[in-house]
Order: structure tokens, then C-alpha cells, then sequence
């Protein structure tokens, strides 16, 4: 796994010696259960066990009881498909080349059977998946389809894609039978260890509000019920103009259906927890507790009105907080409030516990030592980027917060978290602080180099926008078009990063990845394969691009 601070790197050697000391004293481990629970859209705050007294979680608050509970948790992207890629690869959605919710297949990726799946069941487990997948199909157990290493559990009644939207929610048609199905998988004999998954769409539904008819029954009779706006509903200052038109999506809204959006948010939420609360039961009944690592998390946050937004793909951390709970058998409760965790971290969490070796190119780290609440070094910053409408990146460290966005004006952010956890009080331009501006730029840098950025080179300084703010945008990657005005090298890098099976070619799939121009970009390919074997060499690749 790849540790990218330089604290990391240095105590690297010394950690290995002491991991390669404990491994060959210490006798293996027998192989445990596994359970991941997944949710659709929830934000970290969504929890009753997080101090939210606007909604009830009873059974994640029960399982976060038993285990550790992480509140500096991060997405690595804030939409669906990039997100879940990095949940079952602990890749970089840019390294896997998911950019939005399109060309998510994952077995398409060339990782070469080092997803979540496969590594469990090449070590001998046996790996079953319910619900929502989304890389590439949604459900693919309704379409009969496979996905790399599970055994897709079937799932009884409506395919939620065919129900109609307006009347009835997809969440709450297919979580029910996404709980059922897991349910049945956990009730079966297990002569080997297992890895299940449990993907519930909810609270995702709250993007169907306020078009449909089912949310609108879960709204109370009595206005007074109703949450207030969040504390941070409207900024006092100026945002990056790439955010006013998400701003400006209901700026029609009153004050009550602001309000009524995030009482039907809570109670999706709600509904999710006890879906979550039948599978977890059922773990109980069938004395697999005692033996059985569960991990709840979800792929991304939900905005919930927070400087007037909704839904996701922003860098609030409304949308890019996720809840985060690892509740190994026997675990002692904890919140662990110092760490910064990622998406990234779920799978080698995963394979830690069962005793099964990740392969070096994983971008995250396992949680285990920090569960088991051993000192060890730990990453200083996380990142997360949007890769779509306009490029954004994100680093979280402990204290502060730095957005920068690839185009307009006011291009970055810079938040105190400790004494603006609402993000309202933009310090970009903060004299005080100009060292610690320095620094997150740096951060973020030193990340792309790490990760192959390739859509967000380091910034550069821009046309002053008021009061003396600068512009640092992130550069967004070189449209294909214009790869002849680069140097060689950096033709040799762009056909890198889209290798992703490292054959030394591009098949016509890697080369329209990402691809702002599907047509002609299909025209240019056919045009540089001058050997017509329907592939792309590095030669071909960097020699026709330049003519």
C-alpha cells in the first residue's frame, strides 16, 4: 500500500521490520466473516450516534456500540460509480478512470483480479454481493449479470428501474429485498469463511423529491415537526462561481420546502437503519456475530440544504463525509476523532482481517491498528476530487480545509474546520494563514504526483479576482485534440495513465476513456492504429498524436 506522507515513507523501513518480526512470531490467525453494509447517500451526520437529534438510528447506533466509529471520514469522490470504485479497489477514481457514472464497469478496468471480490475468493472465501452495484449496472441481479468476485445474490419482486418514479420510490421498492436476500445468505450452512455485502439504496431516494408521491407520505401533518434550516443553510460571503448554479437549482424554494426536503431526507435515512437492523439481526441469530468483522459505511454524503444545496458532487462535507463504522468481534466502543480515513481504506481494511496479503498498489490503509488502538503513523491529509461539470479538488487535514476548482472565478477554498465546521468563513485570502494555504497547496501536489493526476495539474496562478484574491486553478487534462502541442514525454505519460492493464497498448476502450469528444476521438483512433490490429502501441500512440 502506498503511503504517500513523508513521515510514512520514513518509518516505512522500521515498520516493515517490526510487521515481518510479529508475522513470523505470532501464529496465523483463523479466518473471520465478513460483513460490509453500504449505504446510498448518507452523510456522516446522519446518525443518531453522531449526536443528530433530528433522526433515529437505533441499529447502527447499536452497532457503532460495539465498535469503532470514524468521524473524519471521507468519500473519495461525492457521486456513486467513482466512489464504489475506490470502495472495492482502494484506487483513485482518476487512477481507474471512473470521472462520473458513466464507463463504470469495473471489469473493464484491467486490475487483473485485484478487486475486493476476487482477493477474497482466490484465498478461499466465499463471496456473495445483495443490492446496488452501480460499476456498471445498478442491480445487476435483476439483469442476470455477474460482477468480479461475488456470487450475485438474487433479488425477488419489481427491478427498481422499472417502477414508476412518480409514485413510487426505487429505494424503498428494492432495499426490502436487498435485506431479505442477505438475510437468506447469512441463514445458509458455511463450511467456509465468508464476505457478504449488503448495498442498500437508501437515503439515496431523496433525489426523486419532491416528484415523488411515496416521500411526500412520509412528511408529518404538523408543520412544527418539521427540522430547522442547517446552521450553515445561507454564506455570508462569496462562492466560487463554478457553485451558483447548484445554488441555483431551488432557489424557488421557501423556507418549509428546505425544511420538508430534510424531514423526508431523515426519515430515508431511518428506513435504511432498519433494513441495516434486519441484516444485522439476523448475524445475531445465527450466532455469527462472534465471529464476523462488520464495516458500515456509505459511498457518499448528501448536501441537505447546507449553503443551499442538495444532493451530492461537492466538497462540502455535507457531501463528502461519510459514516464510517468498524466493529470487529469482542471490540471495545470508541470514536476516533484524530484520524483522517478514506474510502480507500475499506478494502484493505477487509483483507487485514481475514489475513489476506494486499497487493502494493492499494492507495489506502488498513483501520485495524487504529480500531485496536495502537499508535502507529498515520496519513496527515485526505483527498477528494469531482471530476464532473467543473474539476475540483479537495484536501482535508487535521485542522483546515482546501477546495480549488479547475475554472471561474474564485477559484479556491480555505476553512478553519475547528472553528467553522459549517464552512461558511472562506480564508483563502487570510494573511494569518498564508502558511497554511502554502501548505494544502503543496499537499495537493504532492498527491497529484503520487496518484497521476492527470485532470488536475499543479495550479497556477491566475487573474486576481477582488480584493486581492488569486486563483490557483486546477488544470484540467489536455483534450486529446490538442496532444500534438506536447512534448513527447507527456504524450508517453498520457498513454500510462490510460494503460490500465499495463499491456504496453490501448484498446479503443482505454483510449475513450474520459474523452470529452466520443466521435472524433473514435475517428483519430482509427486513424492512428496504422497497423489496423485494432490497438494502440506507445509508438503509435505518441508519433501519431504528434503529427
Amino acid at each position: 500500500m502506498r503511503l504517500s506522507e513523508p513521515s510514512m515513507q520514513l518509518a516505512a523501513p522500521i515498520l516493515a521490520a517490526i510487521v515481518t518480526f510479529n508475522a513470523a512470531a505470532a501464529p496465523a490467525a483463523p479466518p473471520r466473516n465478513m460483513l460490509l453494509l453500504i449505504t446510498d447517500q448518507q452523510t456522516a451526520g446522519a446518525l443518531g450516534c453522531a449526536g443528530n437529534p433530528y433522526v433515529k438510528t437505533p441499529n447502527l447506533d447499536k452497532l457503532a456500540a460495539r465498535g469503532t466509529r470514524f468521524a473524519k471520514s471521507y468519500c473519495t469522490y461525492p457521486l456513486c460509480c467513482p466512489s464504489r470504485g475506490s470502495l472495492f479497489t482502494s484506487r483513485t477514481p482518476h487512477e481507474l478512470g471512473i470521472f462520473t457514472n458513466a464507463d463504470a464497469e469495473l471489469s473493464a478496468k484491467g486490475l487483473r483480479g485485484e478487486t475486493l471480490g476476487e482477493l477474497f475468493q482466490t484465498a478461499g472465501y466465499a463471496t456473495a454481493y445483495a443490492g446496488k452495484w452501480h460499476l456498471q449496472a445498478p442491480f445487476p441481479a435483476f439483469k442476470g449479470r455477474q460482477i468480479p468476485g461475488f456470487g450475485m445474490l438474487p433479488l425477488t419482486g419489481k427491478d427498481p428501474g422499472t417502477v414508476n418514479q412518480a409514485k413510487v420510490g426505487k429505494g424503498l421498492t428494492v432495499d426490502p429485498q436487498t435485506a431479505d436476500a442477505a438475510i437468506k445468505f447469512l441463514r445458509q450452512p458455511h463450511p467456509a469463511p465468508f464476505l457478504l455485502v449488503a448495498s442498500l439504496l437508501n437515503p439515496h431516494d431523496i433525489c426523486e423529491y419532491p416528484g415523488c408521491e411515496a416521500l411526500h407520505k412520509l412528511l408529518p401533518d404538523d408543520p412544527a415537526k418539521l427540522p430547522p434550516l442547517r446552521p450553515n443553510f445561507t454564506d455570508p460571503g462569496k462562492l466560487p462561481s463554478a457553485l451558483l448554479k447548484y445554488v441555483a437549482q431551488k432557489g424557488a424554494w421557501t423556507e418549509r420546502q428546505w425544511r420538508e426536503y430534510l424531514y423526508v431526507y431523515y426519515r430515508l435515512v431511518e428506513i435504511s437503519d432498519g433494513e441495516a437492523g434486519r441484516v444485522l439481526a439476523a448475524l445475531e441469530q445465527t450466532g455469527l456475530a462472534s465471529s464476523t468483522v462488520v464495516v458500515f459505511t456509505a459511498d457518499h454524503g448528501e448536501m441537505m440544504g447546507s449553503h443551499k444545496m442538495i444532493t451530492k458532487q461537492k466538497l462540502y462535507d455535507e457531501a463528502a463525509s461519510v459514516p464510517l463504522i468498524v466493529a470487529p468481534p469482542n471490540a471495545k466502543a470508541a470514536v476516533d476523532q484524530p484520524h483522517l480515513v478514506s474510502g480507500l481504506d475499506i478494502m484493505p481494511t477487509l483483507l487485514d482481517y481475514a489475513g489476506i496479503a494486499a497487493p502494493p498498489a492499494l492507495e489506502g490503509n488498513s483501520l485495524r491498528p487504529l480500531v485496536e488502538g495502537k499508535d502507529v503513523p498515520w496519513r496527515q491529509s485526505v483527498v477528494a476530487e469531482v471530476n464532473v461539470s467543473t474539476d475540483a479538488r479537495m484536501v482535508r487535514t487535521g485542522r483546515y480545509k482546501y477546495i480549488a476548482f479547475a475554472e471561474g472565478d474564485d477559484r479556491e477554498q480555505f476553512f478553519d474546520m475547528e472553528k467553522d465546521p459549517g464552512e461558511m468563513d472562506n480564508r483563502i485570502a487570510d494573511p494569518a494563514l498564508a502558511a497554511e494555504v502554502a501548505r494544502h497547496r503543496s499537499l495537493l501536489d504532492r498527491w497529484r504526483k503520487d496518484t497521476h493526476d492527470q485532470t488536475g495539474a499543479r495550479p497556477t496562478a491566475g487573474k486576481t479576482k477582488g480584493k486581492g484574491k488569486k486563483n490557483r486553478p486546477v488544470a484540467a487534462e489536455t483534450p486529446p485534440a490538442a496532444a500534438a502541442t506536447q512534448p513527447a514525454n507527456d504524450r508517453a505519460a498520457i498513454f500510462d495513465h490510460k494503460d490500465k492493464n499495463h499491456d504496453g497498448k490501448l484498446s479503443l476502450e482505454e483510449f475513450l476513456a474520459n474523452q470529452p469528444d466520443p466521435e472524433p476521438a473514435k475517428q483519430r483512433f482509427e486513424r492512428w492504429d496504422t497497423n489496423k490490429d485494432g490497438f494502440l502501441s506507445r509508438e503509435e500512440f505518441v508519433n501519431q498524436a504528434a503529427r
